[in-house]
């Protein structure tokens, strides 16, 4: 889906996550997140959330609580959101 994505819109940001019920897994290109740095914001802003993960500052996976997944996401999107370009 991401590779796809990149070669339907060249030269644009893209995101893109793949999840689960207790996971997610995100890739991007041209947009500048930082993975591990959004897991160590996200383990501690969401208490009881079991947040870990990592990755790199283009890929990476986050494993949570299952029952925490909408604060999560939430919480993740709002963050992919605010990552300069």
């Amino acid at each position: 889906v991401h590779d796809r994505l990149i070669r339907e819109r060249p030269g644009e940001p893209v995101v893109t996550l793949g999840f689960g019920p207790d996971f997610v897994v995100l890739r991007s290109r041209g947009v500048m997140m930082n993975i591990p740095q959004m897991v160590r914001e996200l383990r501690v802003e969401i208490v009881g959330g079991g947040v870990s993960g990592g990755g790199h500052l283009v890929v990476g996976s986050i494993k949570f609580v299952e029952g925490m997944r909408d604060a999560v996401l939430e919480s993740l999107i709002q963050k992919i959101g605010e990552a300069p370009i």
